[in-house]
């Protein structure tokens, strides 16, 4: 247990510690993350501190009370499970974009106007300087496609190893020495869940219009990180690495803004991201065929 509280205390410590009076001073719980750029980039450096808490439980425990922290890649045994972790975010993704849009119609915006507008607007320039010289749309979506199904997922592989080693590095395997491997999935996936309460209370993911903001979203948030951190915590079992976990968040980082351009409503708990309740139906069901593959009795 004490490996586990220094794990949540150093990581929340740090992370919470940063980016609420950060917040605070910034405006950012008002106005939105994207209203600061300063709060953006501490965003993105508060990946790393889930590895920092989790090399600080490591290093604070006895050597005989360590545990593998499964930063060794193993590729050649699991070259299947490497190749779900790249190409099934994209495909869900996909999916649930496609449903999204089949439930809410009215939602799709093809020429992307929308999302250009909203952009023009908060960066306080005409929308001409935004449009100029702008590609087909097609070609764009193409591109995105391309991009997250070749090398953006190893791109966004980097920081979200820096998250991984924490929650499938030492979180995961901590929690299954007091409980079972779905119990730990489920356990886990909430903390992780609630790591990003900061972050969703500016409008993280789902921006900040929708009913019951931010309690509604870091709900949401909970339960996406749950269902993907099944899929990743399936991945850690399978390989005994935390780089195929690294991958595949990577390589939902890579696709998961892809609906938002097309949609007038701009981002949701329903949508269009597969972090969404609506969208997230596909990443959903996955997370559940992955977790009923997990043990239900606690490995001794």
């Amino acid at each position: 247990m004490k490996r586990l509280a220094i794990y949540l205390i150093v990581t929340f410590g740090l992370t919470w510690g940063l980016l609420i009076p950060a917040g605070f001073a910034l405006g950012t719980f008002e106005n939105g993350e994207t209203s600061s750029t300063i709060m953006i980039a501490l965003i993105a450096v508060s990946m790393f501190f889930p590895t920092l808490g989790a090399l600080a439980a490591h290093f604070a425990s006895k050597p005989e009370e360590r545990i593998d922290l499964a930063y060794k890649p193993r590729i050649k045994e699991n070259v299947r499970f490497y190749l779900l972790a790249w190409f099934a975010p994209a495909v869900l993704t996909l999916l649930g974009i496609a449903l999204f849009f089949a439930i809410n119609p009215q939602l799709f915006d093809p020429s992307m106007m929308s999302f250009l507008e909203s952009t023009a607007a908060a960066a306080g320039v005409p929308i001409e300087e935004i449009t100029a010289g702008m590609p087909d749309v097609r070609i764009v979506l193409l591109a995105v496609v391309f991009a997250s199904l070749t090398y953006a997922p190893f791109i966004n592989m980097i920081p979200a190893f820096g998250e991984e080693l924490g929650w499938r590095g030492m979180l995961f395997p901590t929690l299954c020495e007091h409980m079972s491997q779905r119990a730990a999935v489920l356990v886990s996936g909430a903390i992780w869940g609630l790591w990003h309460a900061p972050a969703i209370a500016m409008g993280h993911n789902y921006g900040m219009g929708y009913v019951g903001f931010p309690i509604a979203g870091i709900l949401t948030m909970v339960i996406a990180c749950t269902a993907l951190g099944s899929m990743m915590c399936y991945l850690r079992v399978k390989t005994g690495s935390v780089w195929p976990c690294a991958l595949a968040h990577g390589a939902v980082n890579a696709i998961a803004n892809i609906g938002v351009v097309f949609c007038t409503a701009g981002a949701s708990i329903l949508g269009p991201s597969p972090l969404g309740l609506v969208a997230g139906i596909p990443m959903i069901v996955l997370g559940i065929i992955c977790w009923l593959r997990m043990s239900p009795a606690r490995v001794a």
